[in-house]
């Protein structure tokens, strides 16, 4: 694109990001809290599941604005039974593109705890996405057993998503920097001393669950 989209409301910038970023991250941590006890499993999919569904509405609000170039730019997918998903260069600019987006954010932290993500890996749940867009097994984390979240990241979006949206117009941050604030959320959760896992797993539970959820219809969230 000629313009980044992530930068095209320059006028009204991110507030206090950091204290955003902190605000965000303490809510979800009480949202997902038992009795004052979480998994930092569970902490990393809502964040990744969230702020995954944040760069779809970003990238719709670039296309509701008439600031696309072509059927590239943010394509529809349509399945047999009536939904509606999401691809194209938009969602994926706000996802993975620029050093501010979501995951690379999220793979700055990892990097900065030692561990790094082949991008194979990357590229691997984008395709697996891609082909199961309309299957069961659509939005499924692919770790193991043992590294799986308690909740789908579909869950995650519906139920903590308005909590987030709230949070986020009370700040006045615009729909494009969204996806920023809580990729800072993601990497303040990295440095959490009090439950600390394998950067490399945590990089991997935020892409399987900020993937997906970058394609899914909004209109299927309250």
């Amino acid at each position: 694109m000629r313009d980044d989209p992530r930068r095209s409301e320059a006028g009204n910038p991110l507030q206090g990001p950091r204290l955003v970023a902190r605000a965000l991250l303490h809510r979800i941590h009480q949202e997902i809290a038992e009795d004052g006890r979480f998994r930092m499993i569970d902490l990393l999919a809502a964040l990744g599941a969230i702020g995954g569904f944040s760069c779809v509405i970003a990238a719709l609000d670039v296309a509701e604005a008439g600031q696309c170039r072509d059927g590239a730019d943010l394509a529809i997918v349509e399945t047999r039974d009536g939904s509606r998903y999401y691809a194209g260069n938009l969602p994926n600019a706000f996802l993975l593109e620029g050093h501010d987006s979501l995951l690379a954010l999220t793979y700055g932290a990892a990097r900065n705890q030692g561990a790094v993500l082949p991008q194979e890996t990357v590229l691997s749940t984008f395709r697996h996405v891609a082909a199961t867009i309309g299957d069961q097994q659509f939005g499924r984390p692919r770790l193991a057993d043992d590294d799986q979240p308690g909740a789908l990241p579909i869950s995650y979006v519906r139920r903590l998503w308005p909590i987030v949206r709230q949070i986020l117009d009370m700040n006045h941050v615009p729909v494009r920097r969204r996806p920023l604030a809580i990729g800072m959320a993601i990497e303040l959760a990295f440095a959490i001393d009090e439950q600390r896992i394998d950067p490399l797993l945590a990089a991997q539970v935020v892409t399987e669950c900020a993937v997906p959820m970058a394609k899914i219809d909004p209109r299927k969230i309250p």
